[in-house]
């Protein structure tokens, strides 16, 4: 009997032996899992490409909805559309606008070339025969002058001829032919100067060609500056178009980038302004953690600590990441109700100091933004003054 509780008593010893043994290896390798990784569960996944998007420069009613909160979305891929209706009207009004004012300018300028044709070909016909016509007059007004001369000589003679008829120096025959060959010459001389008065209305009548040759001359200035003015109407229009285009185009909102939608504000059919937001999203490659840790657990943290992450929702999930930044100030420097110590009470609070972490392993599309999780930042073991 005392053989059987001796060897009982040695047994219960040996296991209390070998669980104390467990114990404190289990407690040595704890503490120095501690001594060795600073340990927090205070993580959040974090994101500064939370992008709003939003039909920026249009408004009107959301015609459909192709994507909703989580899905994911490719750049340049449709999220929404407007009905888009008045800002086609827009374009088809200015197009026909556009189309009408090119048309006036090439019909005005088809008109400019064929008055200016005619314009120079008058203007040369009127000029040339205005030259011809002063060339006849001047020599008609030396006909009539040689005509006169003519006629004060025919007029001696016949004045001659009716003093030597009484004295029948000369034949009544003779006397005749002076005064018919007076009056020949003074009715030559009056052909000739109906034939210069003739002349002279037509010089009147090429002299006014060409005033009104002068005065197209001022309708064509005219319709150049008409031609031009239709030029700045076609750029203006032209350009208000270009505008009305842009603006079609934004009735079409597109993923400016490769991501996930974090949230819908918007339903088919709601009304929505230049300044109404319509997505949220999230571009996964710029996610990140922020660990707040204990002031007491900095001893060893330094940018580029390794890091092992734990994320709540998959735990068995291996993440891994480094230390990028350690923020200068405490995250309760910046609270909306900071302490206020002034009156002098004060209570001692441990301080929590933000880190951020460049997730370097594990998929992290997968990841949302608000997530929580646990780190074991490894510590440095020298660190260099900064």
């Amino acid at each position: 009997m005392s053989k059987n509780t001796s060897r009982g008593r040695i047994i219960a010893a040996a296991i209390l032996i070998i669980c104390a043994v467990v114990i404190l290896s289990l407690a040595i390798r704890f503490v120095h899992h501690r001594m060795a990784y600073a340990v927090t569960d205070a993580v959040f996944v974090r994101t500064d490409s939370l992008v709003s998007v939003g039909f920026n420069i249009v408004s009107g009613r959301v015609k459909s909805i192709n994507k909703t909160a989580g899905d994911q979305v490719r750049k340049g891929e449709v999220l929404a559309r407007l009905d888009d209706t008045p800002y086609r009207l827009t374009v088809e009004r200015l197009k026909a606008r556009l189309a009408a004012v090119k048309n006036e300018r090439r019909t005005k300028k088809l008109f400019l070339r064929r008055l200016r044709e005619e314009t120079d070909l008058n203007q040369k016909i009127a000029a040339s025969r205005l030259t011809e016509l002063k060339k006849r007059e001047k020599a008609m007004t030396a006909q009539i002058a040689a005509a006169g001369v003519k006629i004060e000589q025919l007029r001696r003679d016949n004045s001659r001829y009716e003093k030597l008829l009484p004295r029948q120096a000369v034949s009544h025959s003779q006397a005749e032919d002076a005064a018919t060959r007076l009056r020949a010459g003074e009715l030559d001389r009056d052909a000739l100067r109906q034939q210069k008065a003739a002349i002279g209305a037509s010089v009147l009548t090429s002299q006014y060609q060409l005033e009104l040759a002068a005065v197209e001359k001022q309708r064509l200035r005219e319709t150049a500056k008409e031609i031009k003015g239709l030029g700045d109407k076609i750029e203006e229009t032209g350009a208000a178009l270009k505008n009305a285009r842009h603006n079609l185009a934004q009735c079409v909102l597109r993923s400016p980038l490769n991501g996930r939608v974090a949230k819908r504000f918007v339903s088919p059919g709601a009304l929505v302004s230049p300044q109404k937001v319509v997505f949220s999203l999230i571009n996964p490659r710029d996610i990140y953690l922020t660990v707040l840790l204990e002031e007491q657990k900095l001893a060893g943290v330094v940018p580029g600590s390794a890091v092992n992450i734990t994320i709540d929702a998959y735990p068995d999930a291996k993440y891994e990441g480094v230390v990028e930044t350690i923020m200068p100030a405490s995250a309760a420097t910046f609270a909306l109700a900071p302490r206020d110590i002034s009156a002098g009470e004060f209570t001692k609070v441990a301080q929590r100091i933000p880190v951020r972490i460049r997730i370097t392993r594990g998929d992290i599309t997968r990841l949302r933004v608000g997530m929580g999780g646990e780190v074991e930042i490894k510590r440095q073991k020298k660190v260099s003054a900064p």
